[in-house]
C-alpha cells in the first residue's frame, strides 16, 4: 500500500488547500487589528469631547456600540478562526459606518484634517482586514454610498467644497487601498501555492528517497546473497564434484578390465557430465563476479588486443579472420573489451560447422561511442531469439558437440552495460550473425 501511494503522480495544490493557509494568516492579522480597534476607539471619545462640543455624547454612544460589536466578534473564536474574512468585514463595516457618520458632521475649517485622519484610518484598517478582491470592490462601493447618504443627511457643505477640501483625496485613497488589497490577494495566493507545492514536492521526494533507500537495501541484500552463493559454489560444490571424478577414475582403474563396452561408455558419459558441471560452476562464478571488480581505464592498442584474443580462441585451419580497424586505440578497461571479444569470437567459431569459417571484426567510431562488430557466416539466429541469446543459461542449439553453459553472452552484455554501453545482435536463420557492442569514449572505469 505504501509503494502504491508514494509512486502516485504529484498533484498540484488546489484552491481549498491554499485557502486554509490564507485563513491562518488572515486570523493572525484580524486578532491584531481587532485589539487595536477595541483599544483606540473608546480613547478617541476624549478627542470628540474636545472638538465636537454638544455632539460628543452622541459620538460616545456610537463608539461604545461599535466597540461592543468588536468585542462580540473578538470572543467568537470559531468565527475569527474559521471565517476571518467574514469577521473582518463586520469589524471594518462598523468602523466605516461610524467614521462616515462622524465625518458628515465635520465643519469646513477642520474638514481637511479630519479627511486625512479618516483616510489613514480607512487605509490602515482596510489593508489589515480585507483579503478578498470581490469584497474589496463591494466595500468601496458601500464606502462611497454610506458617506454620500450621511453627508446628505447631516452636512451643510456643498459637493464642490467637500471634494475640494478633502473628499476627493479620501476617495482616491480608498480606491488605492482597495486596489492594494487585490494586488496583495494575488501575491499572497501565488506565494502560498508555491510554498505548499514546494512542501508537497519535498514530501513526495522524501517518500521517493525512502523507497530508493529500501530498494538499495534490497539490492545490497541480493548482492550479498549472490556473493554467498558464489562462495558456496566455489567451495561446497567443487569438492564433491572432485570426489565424483576421483571415484570414476578409481572405478576405471580398478575395474576397467572387467567392464564391458557399455560400462566404459557410461564412464565416459559420466566424465563428460562432470566436465560439463565444472564448466557450469565456472560460468556461474564468472557471472556472479562480473562487475564486482573495479578495473582502471587505460589506453588500449586495439590491433594488439584483438590479435591476442584471436590467439586465445580455439580455431582450425579452416577459419579465416578479417580485422578492420577505423579506430587504432581507445581508452577503456582492457579486461572488459578482451573478455567480451573472446566470448564473441569463440561463439563465432564453435557454432559454425561450415567448411570455411569466416569471422570479421570491425571497430568504428560512432559519435561519442566506440562500436565493435563481430560477424560470421554461421547458422545465424532467428529474429525471435535475438533477446533470448542474452538470457542466463540460454543455449539455443541443443544438437551440438560443444558443451555450452549458456552464460557467456549474459556475462558479456552485463560487462558492457555496467561500462555504460550496450550490446545487440543482427541476424536471421541461415544468414550468419553480427554481434555489436558499443562503449562510450573515455568513460570505461
Amino acid at each position: 500500500m505504501q509503494s502504491e501511494t508514494s509512486t502516485s503522480e504529484f498533484k498540484p495544490v488546489n484552491d481549498q488547500n491554499w485557502q486554509m493557509e490564507l485563513n491562518k494568516i488572515m486570523s493572525k492579522y484580524l486578532y491584531i487589528g481587532t485589539i487595536i480597534a477595541i483599544i483606540l476607539n473608546p480613547l478617541f471619545a476624549i478627542v470628540d469631547y474636545m472638538t465636537v462640543d454638544d455632539l460628543w455624547i452622541q459620538f460616545l454612544i456610537i463608539r461604545l456600540l461599535v466597540t461592543s460589536v468588536h468585542l462580540l466578534v473578538f470572543f467568537n473564536r470559531e468565527l475569527m478562526n474559521s471565517n476571518p474574512l467574514k469577521a473582518g468585514f463586520i469589524i471594518l463595516s462598523t468602523v466605516m459606518v461610524q467614521d462616515a457618520w462622524f465625518y458628515s458632521f465635520t465643519p469646513q475649517e477642520t474638514f481637511t484634517q479630519v479627511s486625512l485622519a479618516y483616510l489613514a484610518d480607512f487605509v490602515g484598517a482596510g489593508m489589515v482586514l480585507l483579503w478578498s478582491p470581490v469584497i474589496a470592490f463591494a466595500f468601496l462601493a458601500g464606502f462611497i454610498g454610506i458617506n454620500a447618504v450621511f453627508f446628505i443627511m447631516n452636512s451643510t457643505l456643498t459637493l464642490p467644497v467637500i471634494m475640494f477640501e478633502g473628499g476627493l483625496l479620501l476617495l482616491a485613497g480608498a480606491a488605492f487601498s482597495m486596489a492594494m488589497v487585490v494586488f496583495r490577494y494575488h501575491s499572497v495566493k501565488s506565494m502560498l501555492i508555491s510554498k505548499m507545492e514546494l512542501i508537497k514536492s519535498n514530501e513526495w521526494m522524501a517518500v521517493q528517497n525512502e523507497i530508493i533507500e529500501e530498494k538499495s537495501a534490497e539490492l545490497q541484500k541480493s548482492n550479498n546473497r549472490l556473493k554467498e552463493f558464489a562462495y558456496i559454489v566455489s567451495h561446497d560444490l567443487k569438492a564433491p564434484l572432485r570426489g565424483i571424478r576421483n571415484i570414476a577414475a578409481w572405478i576405471k582403474e580398478d575395474c576397467g578390465q572387467s567392464l564391458n563396452e557399455t560400462g566404459h561408455m557410461h564412464l565416459q558419459l559420466m566424465d563428460k557430465q562432470i566436465q560439463k558441471m565444472e564448466n557450469l560452476i565456472k560460468a556461474v562464478l564468472e557471472y556472479s563476479k562480473s562487475g564486482i571488480a573495479k578495473n582502471s581505464a587505460e589506453w588500449i592498442n586495439l590491433d594488439d588486443l584483438i590479435r591476442d584474443v584471436v590467439e586465445m580462441v580455439e580455431i582450425d585451419a579452416n577459419t579465416r579472420f578479417t580485422i578492420r580497424l577505423r579506430v587504432p586505440e581507445m581508452k577503456g578497461t582492457k579486461v572488459v573489451i578482451s573478455q567480451v571479444l573472446q566470448n564473441l569470437l569463440s561463439n563465432s567459431v564453435k557454432h559454425n560447422k561450415k567448411m570455411v569459417k569466416e569471422v570479421e571484426v570491425e571497430v568504428t567510431e560512432d559519435g561519442n561511442q566506440i562500436r565493435f562488430m563481430v560477424s560470421d557466416n554461421g547458422p545465424g539466429i532467428a529474429i525471435s531469439d535475438h533477446e533470448k541469446v542474452f538470457d542466463l543459461f540460454q543455449n539455443l542449439r541443443a544438437n551440438t558437440d560443444y558443451e555450452s553453459s549458456g552464460i557467456g553472452l549474459a556475462v558479456a552484455r552485463k560487462l558492457i552495460e555496467e561500462s555504460g554501453g550496450k550490446m545487440w545482435v543482427e541476424s536471421d536463420s541461415g544468414k550468419g550473425a553480427r554481434f555489436y557492442f558499443s562503449v562510450p569514449k573515455n568513460t570505461l572505469s
